[in-house]
């Protein structure tokens, strides 16, 4: 049988008007069964000629990224299709649409206990305080490096090798100085520059500068993933601000002159937060401007310089009330950080800074993340293209908002919304992974 709409044989085919095609698994399929199994329709253009007869005119622009679902094979045998040029243009979206669907796997399952780490290590620097070097072994410690006045300047890199000199012997702060390094090359793996669709379009790029052809691909740059990038940049953030404020806040009864320049890291967050609106990841941005005054508050904590009205406290305040507007506008996506967006407040107003601890809310998060790695729920695609799951039965019976942009998600009665479409391929993934 090759055509397994009409159940007809070869010998029942007109091969002028449908011919064959022979996959290299051996069977005989009709193009038109083939075509309509591999859906022609959904990513080419058809014309009709005057007799009548449909042919492809143009490939579809609208080929939207990860818009197929599963890749086709063989109906007969469920043998991959890879080597029919006819259908090389959706088995490559197919392929590139898998790897990135592995890639949104493997870059979320590395986050988790990098984000259970961070916990860690902010636990360790609240309870084991007492296990720390005394006040005058850190004073024959700067003696020793000739630091009578310990200077923390220079790119984020450069402070913390300064950090690292002076704690060489207090396991809390190399501990967090080690998990610093293995963020930032997390962060390194899931820039864009890394993901698949980046690497072929850099590829095809590099191939038509080889051959001499004119004329630029055309690219959307939105397909590629950034949440992942955004929450690492978030975690390097979050790890840096835990060392240099204990760092400095254990020194402070030392009588050493502390100098320290927070502009590097303040500048991190600026374009985090610039980033994050761009991206409309509503929790990025209030993590930016969080962060953005913690810092200043560690300033103000050891510098008579920043009073009350000076114009670095001021924006501290607008970041804060920012932080806060954002907070009341996406509730569902700033679960237990307007809490944070408080706490941060009094730390300006009272001088203070301190590591923050992980409110309930962002280790149910977490939590939850890490329960989705075990398989329950399914996974879908919002309309944007972000992804998120349904628990319980993994079918949708009330709508909700996008953890990450904001939009509309779920549906009723087993329904999903319009736009809202399965990531099946993500399930399997997700099913197989161990956290």
């Amino acid at each position: 049988m090759v055509d397994y709409y009409e159940a007809l044989t070869y010998a029942e085919i007109d091969l002028d008007k449908d011919p064959c095609i022979f996959p290299q698994c051996g069977h005989v399929i009709t193009r038109e069964n083939l075509d309509q199994h591999m859906s022609m329709r959904d990513h080419y253009e058809y014309v009709k000629d005057r007799s009548g007869h449909e042919t492809i005119s143009a490939p579809k622009s609208s080929s939207e990224p990860l818009s197929i679902q599963v890749q086709k094979a063989c109906p007969a045998c469920r043998s991959p299709l890879r080597n029919i040029h006819r259908y090389g243009r959706i088995e490559r979206r197919a392929w590139i649409d898998e790897a990135t669907k592995k890639f949104i796997v493997w870059a979320n399952a590395k986050f988790v206990p990098l984000a259970a780490r961070v916990v860690h290590v902010e636990e360790q620097f609240q309870t084991q305080a007492a296990e720390a070097p005394s006040n005058k072994e850190i004073l024959e410690r700067l003696k020793a490096l000739e630091l009578a006045t310990l200077t923390l300047d220079g790119s984020s890199d450069n402070q913390m090798r300064k950090i690292s000199n002076v704690t060489n012997n207090d396991r809390r702060f190399q501990d967090a100085l080690q998990l610093r390094k293995q963020i930032k090359r997390f962060l390194r793996q899931v820039n864009e520059k890394e993901q698949p669709f980046s690497r072929i379009h850099d590829l095809v790029q590099d191939a038509k500068r080889q051959r001499g052809v004119e004329g630029t691909l055309a690219w959307t740059p939105d397909v590629l993933q950034t949440r992942n990038r955004l929450l690492a940049t978030v975690l390097l953030i979050r790890c840096e601000y835990d060392i240099v404020a204990n760092f400095v806040s254990a020194r402070k009864g030392t009588g050493a002159v502390i100098k320290i320049d927070i502009q590097t890291f303040q500048d991190d967050c600026e374009r985090l937060i610039d980033e994050s609106k761009f991206k409309k990841q509503p929790a990025s941005e209030v993590e930016g401007r969080l962060f953005w005054a913690r810092f200043m508050a560690i300033k103000r904590g050891i510098s008579d310089a920043v009073s009350d009205g000076s114009p670095s406290l001021l924006a501290a305040r607008y970041h804060l009330r920012l932080a806060k507007d954002i907070c009341t506008s996406h509730p569902g996506q700033t679960k237990g950080m307007l809490a944070e967006v408080e706490a941060a407040e009094r730390m300006l107003r009272d001088s203070i800074f301190y590591t923050p601890v992980t409110n309930e809310e962002k280790a149910a998060v977490y939590a939850a993340m890490a329960s989705d790695f075990r398989g329950t729920g399914h996974w879908y695609y919002c309309e944007n293209g972000h992804p998120f799951t349904i628990g319980e039965c993994g079918m949708p019976m009330q709508t909700s908002r996008c953890p990450q942009c904001g939009a509309q998600v779920g549906g009723q009665s087993h329904r999903p919304l319009e736009g809202v479409t399965r990531a099946a391929d993500i399930d399997a993934q997700f099913g197989r992974l161990a956290v």
